[in-house]
């Protein structure tokens, strides 16, 4: 019983090892391939949607939770009277 209890831990900390080494490599190359040093600003791509304005919004805090659940309810209610989805009849 002890056996399998080591073994399982053996292997939980060789998963995370392994992980964390990938995730640094990853971030590293990532780094290298696009030339820019890590105290360097990502740049981001401009929103083509309004859902993805919205998100923006809430990610740069311009809006609140609050304000981004309710923008999107009026956006699903806007989409539900443009695009109304119809049940097909019962055979």
């Amino acid at each position: 019983m002890i056996l399998v209890a080591f073994m399982t831990v053996a292997m939980v900390v060789f998963l995370v090892v392994t992980a964390w080494s990938a995730i640094r490599e990853g971030t590293a190359e990532d780094e290298a391939a696009s030339g820019r040093g890590a105290g360097q600003a990502r740049e981001v791509a401009k929103p083509e949607t309004l859902e993805g304005v919205l998100v923006r919004q809430l990610l740069d805090a311009e809006l609140s939770g609050p304000q981004y659940r309710r923008a999107m309810q009026r956006l699903a209610e806007r989409d539900a009277e443009r695009h109304p989805m119809t049940v097909p009849p019962e055979p």
